[in-house]
């Protein structure tokens, strides 16, 4: 009787242990999400760029089509570390008197790094997270006047910080629906670049 209840106790011991070694066991997964970026820059602070006097027509862009692929460590049920690759899309500006035309147009991409942390709600979690990623702006300047150009290329690349807010939801054990927001500050140096998307995540 005493054996049995000894090896009854090591069996449910073993399966309590095997419980947290399976909780804390580092997971991994990959992820891939698309959206639309949003840089925040006035139309104005170009305007004076080009030197744009009154009565000039202008306009500017600052939406497009932006992504990001990576890979991600899940720590803990809680804490988390990202490494992405993104392309935050283009901005374009012009301005023109009927005779002239002056564009400017700017395209932003790089690597990075997320600390994330996460507040798991059965198949819904909830997350933020803060990155620091080193960021490649390429801008061209390109003014035409009488069919005659001239173009100026020139390119820029800062490490900025990043914050993000989010929530995943898991179809199967393997793959989750993702949706996320995030700022990317101070790119260029100059203005912050908005990131709404949404995208897969395969839990491995």
């Amino acid at each position: 009787m005493f054996k049995k209840t000894l090896l009854s106790a090591a069996v449910i011991s073993l399966a309590s242990l095997t419980g947290v070694a399976q909780a804390e066991q580092v997971n991994g997964y990959l992820f891939a999400s698309v959206g639309q970026s949003d840089a925040d820059i006035s139309k104005s602070a170009l305007d004076n760029y080009w030197g744009v006097v009154p009565g000039v027509s202008s306009s500017l862009d600052t939406k497009d089509t932006a992504f990001k692929i990576g890979a991600g460590i899940q720590l803990n049920p809680y804490v988390g570390v990202e490494f992405q690759y993104i392309d935050l899309g283009e901005l374009s500006y012009k301005a023109t008197d009927g005779v002239a035309v002056a564009r400017t147009t700017a395209e932003t991409q790089g690597l990075g790094l997320n600390a994330v942390g996460t507040l798991p709600l059965d198949r819904l979690s909830l997350f933020g997270k803060v990155g620091y990623h080193q960021l490649r702006t390429k801008a061209k300047d390109k003014f035409t006047v009488f069919g005659i150009t001239d173009s100026e290329s020139y390119s820029d690349k800062e490490w900025v910080w990043s914050w993000g807010v989010g929530a995943s939801l898991m179809l199967t054990q393997s793959f989750s629906l993702v949706a996320e927001y995030e700022r990317y500050r101070d790119v260029a140096d100059t203005y912050d670049v908005d990131f709404v998307s949404a995208g897969l995540r395969y839990n491995f």
